[in-house]
């Protein structure tokens, strides 16, 4: 099996991650993982309250396909719900020459959500009750 395919080595990565820098870099997609593009009445506030767990702990940039006539939009949606952010569709804290912005994790309902939240949910429970 591909190592990555396997959870477990993905969380023990971001794990290790975390234990070398004291910091991780989490990507957020805004539309459907903490927004309710189609206005179908569903909620996210289990994504938005794992941000705000991570606030302290992490650089959290919202990367979306969003263009910049929705950026207004998107503070003032993160603001009102308390949704902290570092930047919107900007380069992480580490910088890179691809398109592609650095991250250790990406909170995408188009790309694993449930494991990703999971793994971040681990970790930042042993973060707070010092295991970390």
């Amino acid at each position: 099996m591909d190592y990555y395919l396997s959870p477990d080595n993905c969380y023990q990565r971001l794990e290790d991650e975390f234990i070398k820098y004291g910091k991780l870099i989490i990507a957020v997609d805004f539309d459907d993982t903490i927004y309710d593009f189609h206005r179908l009445g569903r909620t996210y506030t289990n994504v938005i309250n794992l941000l705000k767990r991570w606030d302290r702990y992490a650089q959290i940039i919202i990367f979306t396909g969003n263009g910049v006539d929705k950026l207004s939009e998107i503070k003032s949606y993160c603001n009102r719900y308390g949704i902290p952010y570092d930047g919107i569709n900007c380069n992480s804290m580490v910088k890179v020459n691809g398109r592609k912005i650095y991250a250790n994790a990406y909170l995408d309902d188009r790309g694993g959500l449930p494991m990703v939240y999971d793994h971040l949910n681990t970790l930042i429970e042993k973060i707070e009750k010092g295991v970390i």
